[in-house]
């Protein structure tokens, strides 16, 4: 927005506490127009960490198919919070250069900020613009628990980015099975990354979700239908004889096992101390 209404990059300083990857928001889209990009970064994503030897090429795969961005291609960035951006946005962003990588802001003085890893000048006539808000630093120390518990329903994400559509699916479940090992089944936890390597257990969570879903076919009717899945209905959608289109589905098919495998496997590293 200050770029947009002319403030020169060379007056923003901007405190980076951490660097993220991101996601590109041209393969979210779930419209027939985007079905190339949006669901061919589905399979995109399944070969780059079915094919990763360690956790770090599978972030690099990952960015070099397209699926992850970063605004600074020399530094490695240590948070994912699933935030999307367009390639234009990124070249925009990077017109700014006073980047300060000090840790997190501790106070904000009359003459200073004090960060975790240092102190820089400020004074009374600069705008300081906080947009650091996020949800790990309410819910990132809570436990995680079930999603039904005894008389209890404690709503949270069954599938990854999508907030609305797992609160939708939790209540048709709620209302359609019996037992609470049942619901529990169907709506495993899919927990909001914070660090960078929270994508994988949250994108393994994700995909064994999609499994046990995928072999219950009043469920799948249901999810086809909910106006919050768009993909689904997407993919549904998809013509035989459509030879592009099926190549990608194709692509899917042939590498979400590898995937889920691979992300097994890093899982159980991460569980080790094995981040490297």
């Amino acid at each position: 927005w200050l770029l947009e209404i002319g403030v020169d990059p060379q007056d923003i300083t901007w405190i980076r506490s951490r660097d993220a990857w991101l996601l590109d928001r041209a393969n979210t889209q779930p419209t027939a127009e985007f079905f190339t990009t949006s669901v061919g970064s589905i399979a995109s994503q399944y070969e780059s960490i079915g094919g990763a030897d360690s956790i770090e090429n599978m972030f690099d795969r990952l960015e070099d198919s397209g699926y992850f961005l970063r605004l600074d291609k020399t530094v490695r960035p240590t948070m994912f919070h699933a935030a999307t951006i367009s390639k234009a946005e990124i070249v925009q962003l990077q017109r700014i250069t006073n980047i300060v990588r000090m840790g997190h802001v501790k106070a904000i003085e009359a003459d200073r900020i004090v960060l975790a890893e240092g102190v820089i000048a400020t004074s009374v006539d600069h705008v300081h613009v906080d947009c650091s808000a996020s949800l790990e630093r309410s819910f990132g120390k809570k436990e995680p628990s079930p999603i039904f518990e005894k008389n209890c329903i404690m709503p949270q994400m069954i599938r990854a980015y999508q907030p609305a559509f797992s609160a939708s699916m939790v209540a048709y479940v709620e209302a359609n099975y019996e037992t609470e090992t049942e619901k529990n089944r169907l709506c495993g936890l899919v927990s909001a990354p914070n660090h960078d390597v929270d994508f994988i257990p949250m994108t393994l969570a994700m995909m064994m979700n999609q499994f046990n879903w995928s072999q219950d076919k009043e469920l799948r009717d249901w999810i086809k239908n909910n106006r919050l899945d768009g993909f689904t209905q997407l993919i549904a959608s998809v013509d035989k004889t459509d030879n592009e289109k099926m190549a990608v589905m194709s692509r899917i098919q042939q590498n979400a096992m590898p995937a889920m495998a691979k992300l097994q496997q890093f899982t159980l590293e991460l569980a080790e101390g094995v981040k490297r």
